[in-house]
């Protein structure tokens, strides 16, 4: 049975509309948090990702990275991760400028023209970035150069010289390389200590060898066995050669005869001996038998100028020749970079 409606008032009638309305952002929200949570996982694994490569920062590290990002593309933090590519790209850039590490620039140039995962980080910033870095290098490496080049010079007049001049033994103790050839300073210092002992020069000899790592073998380079010992450093007491080792005024019993008035009468009483104190044993070895050789100090080893002056030469040609590869690296790195 209808109702009937009161007087003055109408029907109201339910609009669909509302019900639509209503599923349509149910739907939404669903679909929302079903983005959301699809994307999750790559979000949380990209994320590690960056923490791997900030612990590895190298190209390596650079490439690792770049391939993570291609392949979580709905990750919520790629744009940040992308970011952090190019942080990577300035610092590893930067740190090889600082240690005119041109190999790595080299490394750096190639990869991002030919590598696929680096294709979006060959921007203009990053080129100029590189550019710049390049500059850098080859300017302080013709720095250097000119300072080899110097060092070259005063080389090549020791080696082709008869007898060393001294300033030019005091330069090439004194000269400090530059970062690039400082892996050369041990073998310019054997240079120097060789070029040192021609010249009879012991106190800048001395000086030399104080800054050198492996002394005994820069030393080697300019010694030879001792003749009058046969290198073992001894030879035989002069002072006991009848009876080595003891003494010669006593015998080694350590004790002297001696007459002695007693009572008015001469008596032989035994007496310390004064050379030797009463040891018995020869007071010049100790009772060894043998002494430092004199002319080697016990070494067993004497200077010979002819052996130094060959140390030397050999010593200042490896120098020229790796001063000579370097010129002709930054010669080849000036013309790749202006391609």
């Amino acid at each position: 049975m209808k109702r009937p409606i009161p007087p003055g008032s109408t029907e109201k009638k339910k609009s669909p509309f509302g019900a639509i309305i209503i599923i349509l952002v149910v739907l939404a929200v669903i679909g929302l948090a079903a983005m959301i949570a699809s994307r999750i996982p790559d979000t949380m694994e990209l994320e590690r990702r960056m923490d791997t490569a900030a612990n590895a920062i190298n190209a390596d590290g650079i490439s690792a990275l770049a391939q993570a990002v291609e392949a979580y593309p709905r990750a919520a933090n790629r744009a940040e991760a992308q970011q952090l590519v190019n942080e990577m790209i300035g610092i590893c850039v930067n740190e090889a400028v600082a240690r005119t590490d041109y190999s790595t620039l080299e490394l750096f140039t190639k990869t991002l023209d030919e590598n696929t995962v680096w294709k979006p980080y060959a921007t203009e910033e990053n080129r100029q970035l590189l550019s710049a870095a390049w500059q850098k290098i080859i300017q302080r490496m013709e720095q250097e150069q000119s300072q080899l080049n110097e060092f070259r010079t005063v080389a090549t007049r020791l080696m082709n010289s008869q007898l060393p001049a001294p300033d030019d033994v005091g330069f090439l103790a004194d000269f400090k390389p530059p970062a690039g050839f400082a892996g050369a300073r041990q073998t310019q210092l054997a240079a120097a200590y060789a070029a040192a002992i021609v010249l009879k020069t012991q106190e800048l000899a001395n000086s030399t060898l104080a800054l050198v790592e492996d002394k005994e073998a820069v030393k080697a380079g300019t010694e030879e066995p001792c003749k009058e010992c046969d290198g073992t450093g001894k030879v035989t007491c002069r002072n006991c050669v009848r009876n080595p080792g003891k003494c010669p005024n006593c015998g080694g019993i350590g004790k002297l005869k001696a007459n002695k008035i007693v009572n008015g009468k001469f008596e032989i009483t035994e007496q310390p001996c004064p050379r030797c104190e009463g040891t018995g044993l020869c007071a010049v070895c100790k009772g060894v038998g043998k002494h430092d050789c004199f002319f080697c100090k016990g070494t067993g080893k004497r200077v010979n100028s002819e052996i130094a002056t060959k140390t030397m030469k050999e010593k200042l040609r490896l120098l020229i020749s790796g001063i000579d590869r370097q010129e002709a690296e930054l010669n080849r790195l000036k013309t790749q970079v202006a391609r």
